[in-house]
């Protein structure tokens, strides 16, 4: 019976402290939230710039919705895509120097829609163990050949690729790992694209806005070396969230335009999917401008990245992260969820990150840090973590 396999399941998951609750957030103050009336400084959001406050997009919105109302109406093929909807997938395209863009309501919808629309049975996805789970259920979906590679081992990558018999392979990888905060070899894994004849498709939602000299991501980033070449570029598809750096919600994928063609035509999740409000597309787009002259956030944000590593005492527990996530890795469950009720305790609010999201005994405080936390927060949150974890 469903109801007794669902109340094992829930009675396991509590034994096992693994339950997870839904946190009811009744109001925001720049970086504070309010959970259970009481005020937390809050170093659980993926707003990473903190434009999720910022006036000038919530202006921008609010005139989009007395422009265009407050829905779409429809999916985007019918007549819920609206001018807004287009200026932001141009602009994306144009600042990410691609062909083409696509909007999306989610993530895990674009996700989905690239692997259900590009391929499928006999073709060959190569992904990377600690890729997002919307990664891993487009690859599901697909029906294309799942292979698995070892975290940011390029050795058992190119293994795996050598032993394909697949023609058309893709390989797949997060530009900076949610979890971890490490940063994608996107370099080599092109070099591999290029001896395997394969695609490289990248979820670079926590890379966007934060790496690179303009804030547009992990090819920014690796370019600042050694310029992209339009061969490495033709080999990309490229997806971002609007939901962290941005501060708003949805996704943009870039690619070429016969790329971006074809997943209009195949990809179901955005097909059949009513289109995000067109207001919140117009806010978009003036975040997407607000980010590539973001360099001053950016700055701030660094500097609280450098702050919190050098604030730490357990070095060993701190995972080596050059990123806004900064993992602090405890191991059991138990000892994690102590350690996050404490923290809550003192005015502090860092998620207890456990299995299945991490691998079974590497259970992690998750710190994210943003340009919104003042240097007495992050100094505050670091001094009580080294006095929790003796």
């Amino acid at each position: 019976m469903l109801d007794e396999k669902v109340a094992k399941e829930l009675a396991f998951l509590k034994q096992e402290n693994l339950y997870r609750k839904v946190k009811t957030v009744t109001s925001i103050k720049k970086n504070k939230i309010l959970i259970n009336s009481q005020w937390q400084i809050n170093f659980a959001s993926n707003d990473y710039l903190g434009l999720s406050q910022n006036n000038s997009i919530k202006k921008t919105i609010i005139a989009g919705i007395r422009k265009f109302g407050a829905g779409a109406g429809a999916s985007h093929l019918i007549s819920g895509h609206y001018s807004s909807h287009d200026e932001v997938e141009k602009k994306a395209a144009k600042y990410l120097k691609f062909d083409q863009g696509l909007f999306f309501s989610s993530g895990y919808l674009a996700n989905l829609t690239v692997f259900g629309g590009l391929l499928k049975k006999g073709d060959a996805i190569f992904s990377d163990k600690l890729n997002h789970a919307s990664l891993n259920d487009g690859a599901i979906l697909s029906r294309a050949k799942f292979y698995r590679f070892n975290h940011l081992n390029l050795t058992h990558l190119e293994g795996l690729l050598k032993k394909s018999k697949e023609k058309n392979k893709m390989i797949v990888t997060d530009g900076v790992f949610s979890m971890d905060g490490e940063i994608a070899d996107v370099r080599s894994l092109l070099s591999l694209c290029h001896k395997y004849d394969a695609h490289l498709f990248i979820d670079d939602a926590h890379g966007y806005g934060v790496l690179g000299k303009k804030g547009q991501g992990i090819l920014e980033y690796v370019a600042m070396k050694k310029t992209l070449s339009e061969k490495d570029r033709r080999r990309i598809i490229y997806m971002f969230t609007l939901g962290k750096s941005v501060g708003v919600s949805g996704a943009i994928i870039c690619a070429r335009k016969n790329i971006i063609d074809y997943l209009i035509q195949k990809g179901k999740p955005y097909i059949y999917t009513t289109a995000s409000m067109p207001g919140i597309a117009e806010g978009i787009s003036k975040s997407l401008d607000l980010i590539k002259d973001g360099k001053i956030l950016r700055e701030k944000l660094d500097a609280n990245i450098q702050l919190f590593r050098k604030t730490i005492s357990k070095k060993s527990q701190l995972l080596d992260s050059v990123t806004a996530i900064q993992p602090i890795l405890i191991g059991t469950p138990e000892r994690t969820l102590w350690a996050s009720t404490a923290l809550l305790d003192h005015g502090f609010y860092v998620p207890a990150i456990r299995p299945p999201t991490v691998p079974k005994n590497s259970s992690r405080l998750r710190v994210s840090l943003s340009a919104n936390h003042t240097k007495k927060d992050v100094i505050g949150l670091a001094k009580t973590i080294n006095k929790l974890l003796v």
